[in-house]
């Protein structure tokens, strides 16, 4: 058995953490003016792996590194808007399979509804990612970049992945919460 690649190893490593840091504030402390909640941590990794790929596939010459380059801007912009409002809800999803909700998970319904009032601006964001990760498919196959082909495939595949569960799935939390938690919130 081979040792396990680096990238494993940080996967492990965000995995630990996830374990370590808490799901949401406890009920006892005073929640500060501006709480930055936690991001699922398989999806950091995701981003992660996302953006080095485009970084060094931005380096390289020609209309790869071009199309990458514009995919770059693109999904740094849209990362940002999912780790802003739409990721954070998804860190409460093993609490909530576990049948708890607790007063303290109200900033979730507040985040589903944006994530709802803002669909079909989301919606737009993941058809341009999708549109330039099909530019740098385009421009691999035509470089003969077997690499930056698969990648960009993979890559359109989890935009996909993201309209079709992850957006879903945090409207369905914010339902869901706003059922199960008192009127107050």
């Amino acid at each position: 058995m081979s040792p396990p690649s680096p990238k494993l190893l940080a996967l492990m490593a965000f995995a630990a953490a996830a374990w370590l840091v808490p799901l949401y504030p406890a009920q006892s402390q005073p929640a500060p003016a501006a709480v930055v909640h936690p991001l699922p941590q398989s999806l950091i990794f995701e981003h992660g792996e996302t953006l080095e790929r485009l970084s060094m596939l931005a380096k390289r010459p020609g209309e790869v590194g071009a199309q990458a380059r514009k995919a770059l801007v693109i999904f740094k912009r849209h990362a940002a808007r999912e780790e802003e409002f739409i990721l954070p809800p998804l860190t409460l999803l093993p609490v909530l399979a576990d049948g708890k909700v607790t007063p303290d998970m109200a900033w979730a319904v507040a985040m589903a509804d944006r994530v709802k009032a803002e669909r079909e601006q989301i919606f737009v964001e993941h058809t341009q990612v999708t549109d330039v990760l099909n530019a740098l498919v385009t421009a691999a196959n035509r470089a003969h970049d077997k690499d930056a082909a698969e990648f960009a495939e993979a890559a359109a595949g989890d935009s996909l992945n993201d309209i079709e569960l992850l957006e879903p799935t945090v409207l369905l939390i914010g339902d869901y919460l706003r059922g199960k938690l008192p009127a107050a919130h």
